[in-house]
């Protein structure tokens, strides 16, 4: 679980980095995909990419995370209440 949990870390940080290619003149070519300039698409849609890892490591990772703290300090305001 912790080197998926790497991996999608890894993926989101190197593809961070590669939205910023355009400033460095690489995928910045005055061509147009659909109605977009080449550097528009590109950033879009590896913003698009970098949305649906961030999900995917919130729900997986952390949602339950804070879940089982909230479990954990709710059990242990009962335990204070009963004594």
């Amino acid at each position: 679980m912790r080197k998926k949990h790497a991996l999608l870390i890894a993926a989101f940080f190197i593809i961070y980095l590669m939205t910023f290619l355009p400033n460095f003149g690489i995928m910045n070519e005055l061509k147009f995909i659909g109605f977009l300039p080449q550097a528009l698409a590109w950033v879009l849609l590896l913003n698009a990419i970098n949305t649906v890892i961030i999900f995917i490591v919130y729900f997986k990772f952390f949602k339950p995370f804070a879940q089982n703290v909230e479990e954990k300090m709710l059990k242990n305001e009962k335990e204070g209440k009963q004594t």
